[in-house]
């Protein structure tokens, strides 16, 4: 047991060594309990208040269990282990740090306000500001140097920031001679994949306190059934799937999907995000968030509040985000509305309505793949595309596509698109959207 245990609401105790307290108690670690994370979905869900700070702290749990749940069940089916011990707990302490600190770099309200970092930037380049820049990059060596000594090991074992990156941030990390294959890809995909414990955690996290059941799935049936599926070669190791819990896997999915459709693409909150990225480009000097890490970490929900508060007088939009002044949208088209009639429609209403009503009409797109799972592909161990589902008796993997049908249905991609008006003429409008449809079932 690690000296230092959080209580957490989803996942019971977490566990934190001295070495990884004096992260979570640093002044860029601790920024995060005044990031959302759900941007304005708070205003939608009430209890949707939860932060960044629980959610890092709860995917280093999930990546200690996710990871040595696999390695013990490769262990169990093998007959003999993935890594040597201090192999094993090295990736083990890289992917606890990588999880703690993988959300350092959000802005106020996490993706609500994301389209306001400098050109070409993302929330990711400022984790790595972060780790490398503050006061974390000593902690994360000082924890690299007592790893060394506790193991007896020489400095090929150092855990620097910019190893942390290599495994985890870097875009084409096989082109630094330092980057190990298949071995660093194999820790990356336990924070960057369809397996990954970042979606893990803020699943349940964000349905508990949304106080919905779309994010829900059978967290200890998914762990017990991941394993790990070495290419004969040895050229390709991946996080791995036993057939024993595609079901699982298939639950955990669709759940975010659900999420997705319910949640994070609700039509209120996405107006609402709207109005907040508007009100905070008002209050940032020169419209974007500053691109030196001291000041950007000045910039939490709270400076954010504050700075819109004051400006609210001259500003109508502020005031209209403070008042939760929504526009009604009166005209959605189907989650999947890629088909050209479902497009043609909407631009029908929406030239009808512009003729009609002498009012602003603001328009919405939400759009996302559900999952990035090549389902219609079989597994190819030889580019280590798809998912491995292990079956026993067979020396092959089988593919996700061969065993779900369920994950079949949904490759193609969210498109909703909305139009809103503002309340005056909301029935108006709600009229011609219902006249248009009624005339459509009749043609």
């Amino acid at each position: 047991m690690l000296p230092y245990r959080f209580r957490d609401p989803i996942h019971g105790f977490i566990e934190s060594s001295d070495l990884e307290l004096r992260i979570i108690d640093s002044i860029p670690f601790q920024r995060l309990r005044n990031i959302k994370q759900l941007s304005t979905t708070y205003l939608v869900y009430p209890g949707a208040e939860h932060s960044r700070f629980g959610h890092s702290l709860g995917v280093m749990h999930l990546v200690t269990k996710t990871y040595e749940s696999a390695l013990d069940n490769y262990r169990k089916s093998k007959g003999t282990v993935l890594f040597n011990e201090v192999h094993k707990q090295w990736y083990k302490q890289i992917l606890r740090l990588i999880a703690l600190t993988h959300d350092l770099g959000h802005a106020p309200f996490s993706h609500g306000s994301e389209e306001l970092f400098g050109q070409g930037e993302e929330h990711e380049d400022f984790t790595r500001k972060i780790i490398c820049n503050t006061e974390i990059s000593q902690c994360i060596r000082d924890i690299g140097d007592e790893f060394c000594q506790r193991y007896n090991v020489g400095e090929e074992y150092a855990i620097t920031p910019e190893l942390l990156w290599l495994i985890y941030g870097e875009d084409n990390p096989e082109m630094d001679p330092q980057y190990r294959v298949p071995d660093y890809k194999f820790l990356r995909s336990f924070m960057d994949s369809e397996l990954d414990c970042d979606k893990m955690d803020y699943l349940l996290r964000d349905s508990y306190y949304c106080g919905v059941n779309y994010g829900k799935y059978d967290l200890n049936r998914l762990l017990s059934s991941l394993s790990v599926y070495v290419e004969p070669k040895g050229n390709i190791m991946q996080l791995a799937v036993e057939r024993g819990g595609v079901h699982a896997f298939e639950e955990f999915v669709i759940a975010r999907y659900f999420m997705f459709i319910q949640v994070y693409f609700h039509k209120t909150r996405r107006y609402l995000d709207n109005l907040l990225t508007e009100s905070i480009r008002n209050v940032l000097p020169g419209s974007k968030y500053p691109e030196e890490v001291e000041e950007f970490l000045k910039w939490d929900d709270l400076t954010v509040l504050g700075k819109i508060k004051e400006t609210q007088a001259i500003n109508p939009v502020a005031q209209q985000f403070l008042r939760r002044s929504v526009m009604s949208c009166v005209y959605e088209t189907p989650p999947h509305s890629s088909q050209g009639s479902d497009l043609i429609l909407y631009k029908v209403i929406k030239d009808k309505l512009k003729r009609e009503l002498a009012c602003d009409i603001f328009e919405d797109t939400a759009n996302k793949l559900p999952h990035k799972i090549p389902v219609l592909e079989e597994y190819a161990a030889n580019s280590g595309k798809g998912i491995p589902i292990l079956v026993n008796h067979m020396e092959e993997p089988s593919s996700i596509a061969a065993e779900s049908i369920l994950l079949q249905s949904l490759i193609k991609p969210i498109n909703i698109k909305r139009l809103y008006v503002d309340k005056l003429h909301a029935a108006d409008a709600k009229r011609i959207v219902a006249e248009l449809l009624d005339t459509r079932k009749e043609s």
